[in-house]
């Protein structure tokens, strides 16, 4: 078919005058084909301004890798298929790249006429592409690689051709490489988020600090499911996985789920073995402990926090973990192993540094006071451990950022200790704000100590007819009925 193609000078005429009203390339390509009836590979170069050559040089340095290309190759393409040589769909797509456009733009019903079957398919969209389209955004990652790489040999004319195919996809995929869905600020955002929540659980109602370390799980589980980062993103996202994990795990165990706990202590067992992080190994089995506390499982309990000793490699964990264990001996009447397990704690007290979540992933001086007062008081010595109480509330007086669970927790077993030297007084002196606390802060913990207490009363003979006595085992049993867990939907 003859075509009327112009003059060179009419072409850059149409060309820059649609440029000076600000046309793109492509609609000044659709122009030159229309007045002039150049093929759209050739129009495509015109409505750049490019020669051949110029082409072949921007092909050669432009996502190619090593094949070469040349003006003489770039006419012959274009003069196909009414001679030259034909362009594979591999060539097709390089040219897309290059001219900023789709490789079904660049052929014409010639074009389509005159090539095999299969190139036709897959131009019109019937058929899977063998090579990934740069030009094109596609659903998945950016080139990703969603298909296998195919060709058929014959149809590839020479080792240009080959060499085409192949860097195209060593090309896309090292754009895959590159790419993360994890913005520059994402990480920070994460982990500030997560440490909120760690600090907000010690003062706010558990079942919105909870809600809101799900959703910010659930944020960085869809990061890691539906996108890529480089390796380090990817550690650090699971990292803060697993902490998330292990929060959730505690407060779970708080409201009364220990099932729940158990499995998301689990996953986030998990996140800490992928990233073999130490620390967060050590936390996971301070949680891990205090699901088999309460459970019953002492024994259980004292060996995890003897594992998570050996892992804790920075921060309080240490501090924590001895006290955990010293707190599961203390359960079953293990006295001489309960007290070197608080000396370890002591000892740890001395090397702990800042830790990388803090709140309730961390074990303060006060918090350390609640869980060796409570494992003196239950290896028969009451009056040490009604000094450790005295000095945590003195310390908590100065640091509002100590939880209110920890403060119940100390004022729970102070009061039992006051019930042993026999001090009604002192007893409710010490459990009145522990009494007073809202619905929403009755954890289970709580709720299973003050149990303890009120059993307490009522067994000791001398207080049966005290009316004080009925009045705090009445709250007790008030606070008991509406614990936290009962505020869940």
């Amino acid at each position: 078919m003859a075509r009327t193609t112009g003059t060179k000078a009419q072409r850059d005429h149409v060309r820059q005058k649609l440029a000076g009203f600000g046309a793109t390339p492509t609609a000044i390509a659709a122009e030159l084909q229309r007045r002039f009836g150049l093929r759209p590979r050739d129009a495509f170069r015109q409505a750049h301004g490019w020669t051949q050559d110029a082409v072949a040089e921007k092909l050669n340095t432009n996502g190619t890798g090593s094949a070469t290309f040349t003006g003489a190759r770039i006419s012959d393409y274009e003069r196909w298929p009414f001679g030259g040589r034909r362009p594979t769909l591999a060539a097709l797509n390089a040219l897309a790249y290059v001219f900023g456009t789709e490789p079904s733009c660049l052929v014409d019903l010639d074009d389509l006429a005159a090539m095999p079957d299969a190139d036709r398919e897959i131009l019109s969209g019937r058929n899977a592409a063998p090579m990934p389209n740069r030009s094109v955004a596609a659903s998945a990652p950016r080139g990703a690689m969603t298909e296998p790489l195919r060709w058929d040999l014959g149809a590839l004319q020479d080792e240009t051709e080959l060499v085409i195919a192949v860097s195209e996809r060593t090309a896309s995929f090292g754009e895959w490489a590159q790419a993360s869905n994890v913005g520059p600020f994402t990480l920070d955002d994460v982990a500030a988020s997560t440490r909120r929540i760690a600090v907000d659980y010690l003062n706010e109602p558990p079942v919105i600090v909870y809600a809101r370390a799900g959703l910010l799980a659930d944020r960085v589980f869809r990061l890691l499911q539906t996108g890529r980062q480089d390796p380090d993103q990817t550690r650090e996202l699971y990292t803060w996985a697993g902490y998330l994990c292990t929060l959730l795990a505690w407060m779970a165990g708080d409201l009364g789920h220990p099932a729940a706990a158990e499995s998301q202590a689990r996953t986030a067992w998990m996140c800490a073995e992928t990233v073999r992080d130490n620390t967060l190994r050590a936390w996971v089995l301070s949680t891990i402990s205090k699901i088999h506390l309460w459970e019953q499982r002492f024994e259980d309990a004292a060996n995890a926090a003897v594992r998570g000793y050996g892992h804790a490699a920075e921060g309080s964990a240490a501090v924590m973990l001895a006290c955990q264990e010293a707190d599961a001996w203390a359960e079953i009447g293990a006295v001489e192993p309960a007290r070197a397990a608080l000396q370890r704690a002591e000892g740890a007290r001395q090397h702990a540094s800042r830790d990388p979540v803090g709140g309730l992933l961390a074990c303060g001086i006060v918090r350390q006071h609640n869980y060796a007062g409570s494992v003196l008081l239950r290896i028969g010595e009451a009056a040490n451990a009604i000094e450790h109480a005295q000095h945590a509330l003195t310390e908590a007086a100065a640091d509002p950022s100590v939880a209110y669970g920890t403060l119940a927790q100390i004022r729970i077993w102070a009061a039992a200790a006051h019930l042993k030297a026999g001090s009604l007084d002192g007893a409710v002196s010490v459990l009145s704000p522990v009494l007073a606390l809202p619905p929403e802060q009755r954890l289970d913990p709580l709720v299973h100590r003050l149990r303890g207490v009120g059993r307490s009363l009522a067994g000791n003979p001398s207080l049966r007819t005290s009316i004080e006595a009925r009045s705090v085992q009445a709250a007790i049993t008030e606070f008991c009925a509406t614990g936290a867990a009962r505020q869940l939907p």
